[in-house]
């Protein structure tokens, strides 16, 4: 038993110095370490099996499953960066991502079972990992915005070849935009599935929060929201209507009176409501926006139509400028042939 213990030991030390020359992490996210796509990642649940193995107390055992839940983000966000949405390794890391919190979880609840008080430990596991998940968000986001860039590059582009009437370009050119545009269907989806996951797992650690925590998050969680979409309506332009908020703004006020009252569950439940009351808002928000796009799209129509028009136009006044001067240079043709005839025959009659 002691020479195991050694070995395991042993190859924890090497994989805790693979994990030191791993690609630089953010401020927040731990070193990643070997992604899934390395065929060397098996070395990579071995340790974290060896540290869970040498880990004794129920409360370092919990702290780890967020520290591993960590590294899956890291993972997640070297992913996307290197290879896409498409890589094979996503779905592994953002899978062993959720049975993390899962482990984290079951821990807590079975301390809970034994009678300890876990609340102060479940908000500090929440508090450690909710950080970490803005990274996540964060990555997402920026792997949209360098989709949304190409698009736009592409738009542009595909306007210049019309311009030039280079149909072969044209449709290299929509072909790639095609592509772009499923990568960006398929990133969203990916970022939809994950948040899911993540808050069903989540979940699991709130339960073990006491009621006046779980009211006082949801309240702030549906204030936030708010404001992400009021930020969103800005950046967009788009103009709300005036009761946009009202029926969120009711609920909220309502929530707020209940925790005040220490009515926690009622508050809660009134928070949840005020929060999914913004859906409508952010549904005719996205409404707004995809009408604005088609109009900046049938803009951008017109206005290469109108070129087009305008180019059509030039060659053709060229082209009459082109007929005018031909005429020009044949009357001066005539008028010296006239010319050269009369001197002919001056000279004849002088003769």
């Amino acid at each position: 038993m002691k020479n195991i213990l050694i070995y395991l030991v042993a190859v924890l030390v090497v994989l805790s110095g693979l994990q030191v020359f791993a690609q630089d992490s953010t401020a927040v996210l731990p070193k990643a370490g070997l992604t899934p796509s390395s065929p060397f990642y098996f070395l990579d649940k071995l340790g974290e099996a060896i540290r869970e193995f040498l880990t004794f107390n129920p409360e370092a055992k919990a702290r780890l499953q967020i520290t591993f839940a960590a590294e899956r983000i890291a993972e997640i966000k070297i992913t996307l960066e290197t290879e896409g949405v498409d890589a094979q390794g996503l779905e592994i890391a953002q899978s062993r991502l959720e049975r993390n919190l899962t482990k984290a979880a079951l821990i807590l609840e079975k301390e809970k079972q034994r009678g300890r008080d876990v609340s102060a430990l479940a908000r500090t596991l929440k508090d450690e990992f909710d950080a970490k998940k803005e990274v996540l968000k964060q990555t997402f986001e920026e792997q949209k915005q360098l989709l949304k860039n190409q698009e736009e590059a592409l738009k542009e582009r595909i306007s210049e070849a019309r311009r030039a009437g280079d149909s072969a370009q044209i449709e290299a050119l929509l072909q790639e935009l095609t592509q772009v545009k499923a990568q960006k269907e398929l990133l969203e989806l990916k970022e939809e599935e994950q948040e899911e996951a993540v808050e069903n797992e989540e979940e699991k650690l709130e339960e073990q929060l006491e009621g006046e925590i779980k009211a006082r998050e949801a309240i702030s969680e549906a204030e936030e929201e708010k404001q992400e979409l009021l930020a969103e309506a800005a950046e967009e332009e788009v103009d709300l209507l005036a009761n946009a908020f009202q029926e969120f703004d009711n609920l909220l006020t309502q929530a707020q009176t209940e925790f005040a009252a220490g009515n926690f569950a009622e508050a809660k439940l009134l928070a949840e409501q005020a929060e999914k009351s913004l859906d409508d808002v952010e549904a005719f928000i996205e409404r707004l926006e995809e009408e604005k796009e088609k109009e900046e799209e049938q803009l951008e129509e017109e206005q290469e139509q109108i070129e087009e028009e305008l180019e059509s136009q030039k060659e053709a006044e060229e082209k009459e400028k082109e007929k005018a001067r031909k005429f020009e240079r044949k009357e001066e043709e005539v008028e010296k042939s006239i010319e050269s005839r009369v001197e002919e025959r001056h000279f004849t009659i002088e003769d």
